[in-house]
């Protein structure tokens, strides 16, 4: 691969960075009420924008745009981590203090056009980086219209919209003039952006930190003593909102045998609750799955589930346009199925019920993924022993809370649960003799 100088836009954001940077932290911290009023006055374009390209539904997006209200609300609280702290010295003084990357390059996922561009591109700015934003061509207008309501509060171009295709804009990733790169993307593209990487590094390419948030593959475990009609509720919103098209959703359903026969109609009950139909209508929950890599993934995947054994416990698949919630209960020999191993980016669901907290620990654990989990009833050892970085117990994989941090280990990505401001600095630290 030869080293390709920096594009146009990397330069234009380039050149405003240290505009942003000379910015004291606190007047940054300011500018997120200007980028919430901003927000807030286009929320309603956003939302029309996300139900007509995206085909969500109208509440989900709605929701979606609280929870990116709700980040700008807590940005000041999040970033307390990267104020200048004094550090101990053996003589004189040490200040430790926290620098920006530069330019931040953010590439967005379609399923998440409002929360994670505003994530991105507010935490780079409050960490005084500029921002090159490439939204996914699904969702450019909607994308676009947050982006352009958050960029008035900064000079000139701190924020740069980089309107291409996948294979047009992977360049950036490796492009000389980005600091530092984070990817909200399928696990397998996350990969093939590091093996890019890897040969730009090999022509010369200076090296960046690589943020992936990538898939999940999120285990709901429901254990004796928990509150089952809740644990229900809680597996059907968190299942299957936004058509199950969510990394943080509950995609393995893992029950203990001894509430199973009490669980299972509430479950059939709640799903079946569920209102699939148009997506601007107000009483929809599922809106329809477009035909694409995601549907084809979750035909095969269903097919392969049934002939090992699996049998539907409400659902039936595609219907039309749409692909009905439907939850497959496995047999333990059919843990090798795609349904159980992958993510399933779609709504569709496997359940396996086993005999005690134990075993539902060992087969919540037993997947490369580590993005998040919830568990429902008394269970601390199976809690603390989770290996997901976002852990929820007896509430639902979508709570809304800002400060509840998502992000993953393994091939759901590197560092876990971390605010995104703190990964967007790196640490200076001053020393002084004499204590001046």
């Amino acid at each position: 691969m030869a080293l390709i100088p920096s594009s146009d836009l990397v330069r234009a954001a380039a050149a405003a960075q240290p505009h942003v940077a000379a910015i004291d932290l606190d007047e940054r911290l300011a500018r997120c009420a200007a980028m919430r009023s901003a927000l807030e006055r286009v929320a309603g374009a956003v939302v029309d924008a996300a139900v007509a390209e995206a085909g969500q539904p109208r509440r989900f997006a709605r929701r979606e745009m609280q929870s990116a209200l709700g980040l700008l609300d807590a940005l000041p609280d999040l970033a307390a981590a990267i104020r200048p702290v004094p550090v101990p010295a053996t003589s004189g003084s040490t200040l430790l203090e926290w620098a920006p990357y530069g330019v931040v390059l953010g590439w967005h996922a379609a399923n998440s056009p409002v929360w994670v561009p505003t994530l991105v591109a507010a935490s780079a700015l409050v960490a005084g980086n500029a921002v090159v934003c490439r939204p996914s061509s699904r969702v450019r207008r909607t994308t676009g219209l947050v982006l352009e309501a958050l960029r008035g509060a900064w000079p000139g171009d701190a924020v740069v919209v980089a309107d291409l295709g996948g294979p047009e804009a992977e360049p950036l990733v490796w492009d000389p003039g980005v600091g530092l790169v984070v990817a909200h993307a399928s696990s397998a593209t996350c990969k093939r952006h590091l093996a890019g990487l890897g040969r730009a590094y090999a022509a010369g390419a200076p090296l960046r930190p690589y943020i992936p948030e990538g898939s999940g593959n999120d285990a709901m475990i429901v254990l004796p003593g928990a509150d089952l009609d809740a644990a229900a509720a809680a597996a059907a919103l968190g299942g299957f909102a936004n058509a199950g098209q969510l990394c943080m959703s509950a995609k393995r359903m893992i029950v203990a045998r001894a509430v199973w026969e009490d669980f299972a109609p509430r479950l059939a009950a709640a799903v079946s609750a569920l209102v699939v139909g148009d997506p601007d209508d107000e009483r929809t929950d599922i809106g329809p799955l477009a035909e694409g890599p995601a549907r084809a993934r979750a035909r095969a995947a269903l097919a392969e589930a049934l002939a090992a054994g699996g049998r539907l416990l409400v659902g039936d698949g595609e219907r039309e346009a749409h692909f009905t919630p439907t939850v497959v209960v496995l047999p333990r020999s059919a843990l090798g199925v795609a349904l159980w191993r992958e993510e399933s980016f779609a709504p569709l669901r496997g359940l396996v019920v086993v005999d005690d907290a134990d075993e539902a620990l060992a087969l919540a654990n037993d997947s490369p993924y580590a993005l998040g989990a919830a568990v429902f009833g008394p269970g601390e050892a199976v809690v603390a022993g989770l290996r997901a970085a976002r852990v929820l117990v007896d509430e639902g994989p979508l709570y809304q809370d800002a400060h509840l941090v998502v992000g993953g280990v393994g091939d759901s990505g590197f560092a876990g649960a971390r605010p995104k401001v703190e990964q967007m600095v790196w640490a200076r630290r001053v020393h002084r003799a004499g204590g001046g």
